[in-house]
């Protein structure tokens, strides 16, 4: 993954890579897809930007301090002197798409997002006052992975046939993945306008509270260990103490108490209610709603619409 060019970090702690020895000089931009079962990469770090994008199976990231168990739809952008490792999980195997750049490649183009890309594409392990949510991971649900990695494949073709014009091809299509995770993360730090009061900031807490500001997107159980910033199965176990509920059935309640408000609205059809609130299949949004409440949604609707009140 990174080959070459290394050089102790301060103390000899990490190894600590530099973009003049992995990157060319003339256009200083890389991309690679690596699949493995065996990958134990050791703690390192560079002085260029990388984004990983997760494209099947799973893997640990390691990154600041935290120990973070990713999938599809997981994407990092790892700024420079940021120390992190990317390691197969028990001989699984993963596939993980990895894009080098130094920033200035794009700066041009990234103007007008630059309060939330720079802290991303700049901070580094000394940075730890940045809020959660500029600190390098966003998930994609799956409306949006398609997009992604159609964007990444693009890249990808550009990069290894270097037609003529390439490198501009490269960074427009780049240009618009930054933007596009400008955008998430923009919507991600949104508050709704409806939030309920939680208790102190215990860490549970402000897990419990992106759920309820993100719960119509996919929030999978290891980012909400990473919000904690405990180990997931850790988490796992600390979230029930916490709640009574599994992770997974605090976040289908938080959505189901939502589509039941939107159901007595009665302005949208039970499959938009559906997808609004996070399900994407009608199937499991019935199933989930009929578990919690006792009946389904349509039936709900017959006894709670609005337009049922004479």
């Amino acid at each position: 993954m990174i080959v070459g060019g290394g050089s102790m970090g301060m103390g000899g702690e990490i190894p600590f890579y530099q973009s003049k020895d992995q990157l060319n000089r003339a256009f200083p931009f890389k991309i690679l897809r690596y699949s493995s079962s065996l990958l134990k990469q050791p703690m390192h770090s560079h002085d260029y930007v990388q984004i990983a994008y997760v494209l099947r199976g799973i893997c640990n990231h390691q990154l600041r301090g935290k120990s973070l168990t990713v999938s599809r739809g997981d994407i990092f952008i790892i700024a420079p002197n940021t120390r992190h490792s990317l390691s197969a999980i028990e001989d699984k195997e993963f596939e993980v798409v990895l894009v080098d750049f130094i920033p200035h490649l794009v700066q041009e183009q990234l103007k007008p997002f630059s309060d939330t890309l720079n802290p991303l594409l700049q901070h580094s392990d000394e940075d730890y006052k940045i809020p959660f949510i500029q600190q390098s991971w966003l998930h994609f649900g799956k409306n949006k992975q398609i997009f992604v990695e159609q964007l990444l494949q693009d890249i990808q073709d550009e990069f290894e046939h270097r037609e003529v014009g390439f490198e501009h091809s490269i960074l427009l299509n780049l240009a618009k993945l930054l933007i596009l995770i400008d955008r998430e993360y923009r919507k991600a730090k949104r508050k709704p306008a409806k939030q309920p009061a939680l208790a102190d900031q215990h860490p549970i807490d402000d897990v419990k509270r992106y759920i309820y500001d993100n719960f119509s997107q996919d929030i999978p159980m290891e980012h909400g260990a990473f919000i904690a910033n405990m180990a997931p199965a850790y988490f796992s176990h600390q979230f029930k103490k916490e709640t009574g509920q599994t992770f997974v059935d605090f976040v289908n309640e938080v959505r189901i108490e939502r589509a039941m408000e939107l159901i007595r609205r009665d302005t949208h059809t039970i499959t938009q209610i559906g997808f609004q609130v996070g399900f994407h299949h009608l199937s499991h949004f019935i199933r989930t709603f009929k578990k919690r409440c006792g009946i389904t949604p349509t039936e709900y609707k017959k006894t709670f619409g609005s337009k049922s009140v004479n």
